[in-house]
C-alpha cells in the first residue's frame, strides 16, 4: 500500500476512534478505561493513549482517579468535562431574541432576553444579536472556554450556502448572516432555521423519551415543523424540509399567506392569525373582556392575551382557540399519517398557553389520525422557550462531538 494512503487512513482510524470513546464517555457520564476496551474492543493500550488526548489536547475529558479494584489492577476511571466548558446560544426569534449561555450538558450558566424590535431594520437586529452574545461572553468565569456560538433563525436557510433565502417573519431574502458576523464575532459560530433546531436539540438533549422518530411543531410568530427519523434529522436536497405551516389546511379559505398561498396552516393557525382575529372581535364590539385587557386599543390584543380570555371564559376567545386548534390538529394528522412518528413535540408561543392549549389538542386530534397513530404522544417541547436557544447549542455540540473545534 502507497505509504500516503497509509497514513491517512492511519490517521482516519484514530480520528474515528477518538469519536466513538468522546461519545460512549459523554453517553455514560464517568466509565472506566478497562471498561471502554470492553465495549469497544480496542487495546488497553491505545484506549489510554486517545482518552490522554481527549483529556489532554481537547479538554474534554478529565481523570477521576482509581475505582475499587475486583481483583487486579484498580481502574481509572475518567468522565466527560462538561464543566467549565461552555457553548452560547441565540434564538433570533421575531419577537424576541434569547440567548443562554451553558455548558456541554445543557445546563444554564446564564441566559439574556430582549425585544429584537424588528421593525428598527436588518441591521439594528444583526447588532442586538452581537450585544446578547458579547453579554454572555462577559458573565463567564475565569478559566471557561467557550467553545461556540449557535443562532436559530426563523426563515429558510439554505444547507448548501447557508444563505436565508427567505424569511417572511423577518421580511428578508437572500441574507447571508456569515458575511455579517464574522467580523463581529471572535468565536467560531453556526446558525440553521429554528424549528430544524429545536428538532435537533430534542434529539441530542432532550432526555425525558430518547424517541428515534419524531417531530417538532413550532407555533409562534409563524408555524413550521423538524422531523426526526431513525434517529436522523431531515433535512431535504437544500435544507428547507419541514415547512409545515405551508401545507393546505382550508383549499376554500380567502385567507393569503405571506408566502403568497391561500389557506396554508401558518395562515389559520399561527401567533400572528390569532391576534389578528382577536383585533377584529375588538373592532366588533364582540368581547369586553379582549377590549379590557389590552386597553381598549385593538393593536395591542396578542395571541397570549387572546388565551388569557379564553381561560377567563370569554366566548369570543374560546372560539378563535377551537378555530385554530381545529386547523393544528388537521395538521397534526397530515405529519402523524405520513411519518407514523412516536411522539409529536409543540414548542412556539402558543404552546406555552399549557393546559389549556393542549387539552384543545387532544379533543379534536382523533378525527384527523389513522388508527395506527391515535395513540400519539403530543406534548410540549422538552426546553419550552428556550428550546431554540438549546438547539442552537446543540449546532455546536455536534461539531465539538465530531471533534471540528478542537
Amino acid at each position: 500500500m502507497n505509504k500516503e494512503y497509509a497514513k491517512m487512513d492511519a490517521g482516519l482510524l484514530h480520528l474515528t476512534n477518538k469519536k466513538v470513546l468522546l461519545k460512549l464517555i459523554k453517553q455514560k457520564g464517568q466509565i472506566s478505561r478497562s471498561e471502554l476496551t470492553r465495549i469497544t474492543g480496542l487495546t488497553p493500550p491505545t484506549i489510554a493513549r486517545i482518552v490522554g488526548e481527549l483529556a489532554e489536547k481537547d479538554q474534554l475529558v478529565e481523570y477521576l482517579g482509581v475505582g475499587n479494584s475486583s481483583g487486579g489492577r484498580p481502574p481509572v476511571i475518567v468522565k466527560f468535562k462538561n464543566e467549565g466548558n461552555y457553548i452560547i446560544g441565540i434564538d433570533l426569534g421575531a419577537t424576541y431574541i434569547r440567548g443562554c449561555l451553558v455548558d456541554l450538558n445543557a445546563k444554564f450558566i446564564s441566559e439574556i432576553q430582549v425585544p429584537t424590535e424588528m421593525g428598527k431594520g436588518y441591521h439594528q437586529v444583526i447588532e442586538k444579536v452581537v450585544q446578547v452574545i458579547q453579554k454572555l461572553q462577559n458573565r463567564k468565569e475565569d478559566n471557561v472556554k467557550i467553545w461556540g456560538i449557535g443562532i436559530g433563525v426563523a426563515g429558510l436557510v439554505n444547507s448548501r450556502t447557508g444563505v436565508i433565502e427567505s424569511s417572511p417573519d423577518f421580511g428578508w431574502k437572500n441574507v447571508d448572516l456569515r458575511e455579517e458576523l464574522k467580523n463581529r464575532l471572535d468565536l467560531p459560530f453556526f446558525y440553521d432555521n429554528s424549528t430544524r433546531l429545536m428538532a435537533l436539540g430534542e434529539l441530542n438533549l432532550g432526555a425525558r423519551h430518547n424517541p428515534k422518530n419524531f417531530a417538532v411543531i413550532n407555533i409562534g410568530y409563524g408555524i413550521a415543523s423538524g422531523l426526526v427519523v431513525d434517529g436522523k434529522l431531515v433535512m431535504g436536497q437544500i435544507g428547507f424540509a419541514g415547512e409545515f405551516g405551508h401545507i393546505s389546511v382550508d383549499t376554500n379559505s380567502d385567507v393569503q399567506c405571506s408566502c403568497g398561498m391561500y389557506g396554508c396552516l401558518e395562515a389559520l393557525a399561527s401567533g400572528h392569525r390569532i391576534s389578528a382575529l382577536g383585533k377584529q372581535e375588538i373592532i366588533n364590539n364582540n368581547s369586553d373582556l379582549l377590549k379590557k385587557l389590552c386597553n381598549g386599543n385593538p393593536e395591542l390584543v396578542t395571541a397570549e392575551i387572546v388565551a388569557r380570555a379564553a381561560k377567563m371564559g370569554d366566548a369570543s376567545s374560546i372560539k378563535i382557540y377551537n378555530e385554530v386548534s381545529e386547523h393544528i390538529c388537521k395538521g397534526i394528522g397530515t405529519i402523524a399519517n405520513l411519518f407514523n412518528p412516536e411522539i409529536i413535540y409543540i414548542g412556539g408561543g402558543i404552546s406555552l398557553n399549557g393546559k389549556f392549549f393542549f387539552d384543545l389538542i387532544e379533543r379534536k386530534k382523533s378525527k384527523y389520525l389513522l388508527p395506527q397513530n391515535a395513540n400519539i404522544h403530543i406534548i410540549p417541547a422538552t426546553f419550552g422557550e428556550q428550546a431554540t436557544s438549546i438547539g442552537a447549542v446543540s449546532l455546536v455540540l455536534k461539531e465539538i462531538m465530531n471533534l471540528q473545534l478542537s
